[in-house]
């Protein structure tokens, strides 16, 4: 819950980029790789900035409220399952996805 560790630290991000940009070049024509990459430096960051803010914000609508409970679950309860960060979609496809509190009690 450290504010100033909670994300990737920029000067490692800017290091690992060049060979990332490096590859996307490799794998796409030179007017495609600019997109390529800024899209996935863009999803990135966005990434990162959620999971700082389900982390440090105070969400007042019922989304964010779901995600950050959703979220903090998979530190402090139940760390091998929940790795989503902005849905539980992928959680659902690689069979990660937490048993909800109805559910356990039950069995």
């Amino acid at each position: 819950m450290d504010g100033l560790r909670l994300v990737f630290p920029p000067a490692a991000t800017a290091v690992l980029s060049v060979p990332v940009w490096n590859l996307v070049k490799l794998l796409s024509t030179p007017s495609v790789t600019p997109a390529l990459f800024g899209g996935g430096l863009l999803g990135y960051v966005m990434y990162d900035v959620t999971h700082y803010y389900l982390h440090h914000g105070q969400p007042t609508s019922e989304v964010p409220r779901n995600l950050k409970k959703y979220h903090l679950n998979h530190h402090f309860r139940i760390q091998n399952k929940g790795f989503g960060i902005t849905s539980s979609l992928w959680d659902k496809v690689f069979g990660t996805l937490p048993q909800s509190k109805a559910g356990s009690k039950n069995k």
